[in-house]
């Protein structure tokens, strides 16, 4: 009772925070928007998906629809009014008019269907041969600087990417990465300084530009720009005059999409219009290649919250004015899903109604008519059997891979379709000290996850697969159950191996038969992990066995050469030798 009296006494005051937070009436239109992102630098590029059609967003209830970073028509201009720097003939222009004609493209299709389309903008990126006559737009070293020149500029891009591109409805504005992986003419960086002044003064030109001078949206995106605190974003953007053609994108967590999930306090306040962001192919969570729903968590917050608060806390809040979905994408690389994107249009078609009822139907209402719009056959207990199944997947990722709230939380160790070896959870090892209790819990979530796994097959083979009608869908569920299913055993093993190797290195208690069996353990499981991708058509692209890395090296490379990230299956190795030094 004192538990529950706490939260209701804490969620008062953050409701009251929103609602003493309102400066005057904001008056922006609202917006629901959806991108796909094609991952910079991925040699598989664009991936198939329904989203891609603009048509398929309208029918869900989307609005807009908002380029990734490498549809940009701010990368297609050719600042012509400044000179020539891409001379027909050269490889430049063959290039860029190649690039340009599918950015034309992109919005034209999406205009079409009645949909707004926004540019997803990194800034600041320039052409080289432009860098290359105005150099002191740089500081000679390659770094673009924030000065008289980078603003005239980047002002004379502006002007060209809406003349060139009079379809297109405004800017996305990302600043914290800045990616030209795939862009062999361009170059770039953030402006900021690490103050808040310049990042007042650079959303304000922006706003001048965009939003005064040619009539445009601007979404100014916060992420990895300044600290996701309420006191910050005041600070930066309570000098800015507000406008309504400008927003503010606010991610609903306060750091990236992970686990434990930390509400965004930025988000419902301020005098500006706001744009939630959520991203519904988790980048660190299998990207849809297993059952892992989180829009709960999402809409009413995460179990681990105290107290929990979602979206749904600010809805209906003066500054909010719209969502912002990644339907595709995010991170790096894979895994890939193929045939089927069943559990990525769950949260899809759950979200948008969700937001585009304002709130005013309980999630789980919502979840249990999704489920009898995308299983052919499925109602009633089928329905309330797809829902458990997709939550326990979820409390499974969050045991295994986040190891719940137990000491320190081993971060990114699992990321896009690679999975990290001790390089990456000795910080948590270390934080377990030499805790008894605390070093069985960390071996124990990974456990209890496995006998979740167990029991989603369980529940899908019972109550879902024998009446779901269309085969192919079902088969993929199968499959798709079985992946979490394999991948998660996987982290299990490695789990034990990564733990005793820790004890064994610091020269702490430890079993070396124990050791060697959960080397052993591993090895099945990742070979017959393998071996089942292998073999079934409709299972997602395979995890790797070592950590991110960047570059043509590491796109999808079943081996790495001198990889600087090495993972679990270094790791691994590196304990099957049983002389390995201790360190004390």
């Amino acid at each position: 009772a004192v538990l529950i009296s706490t939260q209701v006494v804490v969620a008062t005051v953050f409701l009251a925070v929103l609602i003493c937070s309102v400066h005057g009436d904001i008056k922006n239109p609202e917006v629901v928007i959806d991108m796909q992102q094609n991952n910079p630098g991925d040699a598989v590029a664009w991936q198939g998906s329904k989203y891609a059609d603009p048509a398929a967003l309208k029918a869900v209830g989307y609005t807009a629809r908002g380029s990734t970073g490498e549809i940009s028509g701010t990368q297609a201009v050719d600042f012509h009014t400044l000179g020539d720097f891409f001379p027909r003939g050269s490889a430049e222009r063959a290039w860029l008019d190649a690039y340009s004609n599918g950015v034309a493209a992109y919005v034209n299709n999406t205009k079409r269907v009645g949909m707004e389309s926004y540019f997803f903008v990194d800034m600041i990126v320039f052409p080289k041969p432009v860098l290359d006559v105005f150099t002191n737009a740089t500081d000679g070293k390659g770094t673009i600087l924030w000065n008289d020149v980078s603003r005239m500029l980047l002002s004379v891009m502006i002007n060209e990417t809406f003349a060139q591109f009079p379809g297109t409805d405004g800017f996305i504005v990302r600043t914290g990465e800045t990616y030209v992986f795939d862009t062999p003419y361009h170059v770039g960086n953030s402006p900021s300084n690490k103050t808040n002044a310049r990042w007042t003064e650079f959303i304000t030109f922006l706003r001048q530009e965009i939003c005064i001078t040619h009539g445009k949206k601007l979404f100014f995106r916060s992420w990895d720009n300044w600290a996701s605190e309420a006191s910050v974003y005041a600070a930066i953007t309570d000098p800015i005059p507000p406008h309504e053609l400008l927003y503010f994108s606010i991610k609903h967590s306060s750091g990236d999409f992970t686990r434990p999930a930390q509400w965004n306090p930025q988000l419902g306040t301020g005098n500006h219009a706001q744009i939630v962001e959520v991203e519904l192919q988790r980048e660190y969570e299998g990207k849809g290649a297993y059952p892992n729903y989180v829009m709960d968590g999402v809409i009413d917050g995460f179990s681990e919250m105290n107290p929990k608060i979602g979206v749904a806390s600010i809805r209906n809040a003066t500054q909010i004015k719209g969502l912002w979905t990644w339907s595709r994408g995010g991170g790096w690389y894979g895994p890939y899903v193929h045939d089927q994107e069943l559990w990525i249009e769950l949260h899809v078609l759950v979200m948008v109604t969700w937001w585009n009822q304002r709130g005013a139907t309980a999630e789980a209402q919502i979840f249990n008519s999704v489920c009898q719009t995308l299983l052919p056959g499925c109602s009633d207990d089928c329905c309330t059997a797809f829902r458990e199944i997709n939550q326990k997947a979820s409390q499974a990722v969050f045991s295994a891979q986040w190891g719940g709230t137990l000491k320190s939380n081993p971060g990114l160790w699992m990321r896009d379709d690679r999975i990290g070896g001790d390089g990456q959870t000795n910080r948590h090892f270390e934080s377990l000290g030499d805790n008894s209790s605390d070093w069985a819990a960390t071996y124990q979530l990974r456990t209890d996850a496995l006998a979740l796994w167990a029991d989603i097959q369980e529940t899908y083979a019972s109550r879902i697969q024998p009446v779901v009608t269309d085969f192919v869908l079902n088969d993929w569920m199968r499959v798709s159950i079985e992946y979490g299913q394999r991948l998660h055993s996987i982290v299990e093993a490695g789990w034990r191996v990564m733990g005793m190797g820790y004890r064994k290195t610091h020269g702490m208690t430890y079993s070396e038969a124990d050791l060697q069996t959960a080397i052993a353990d591993y090895d099945s499981r990742y070979q017959a992990y393998h071996a089942f991708g292998l073999a079934n058509v409709r299972a997602a692209s395979c995890y790797h066995d070592y950590y991110l890395c960047l570059g043509d090296d590491c796109s999808g490379a079943f081996v790495v050469p001198n990889n600087p990230n090495p993972g679990i299956g270094a790791t691994v190795d590196k304990y099957r030798n049983t002389s390995v030094l201790i360190t004390l």
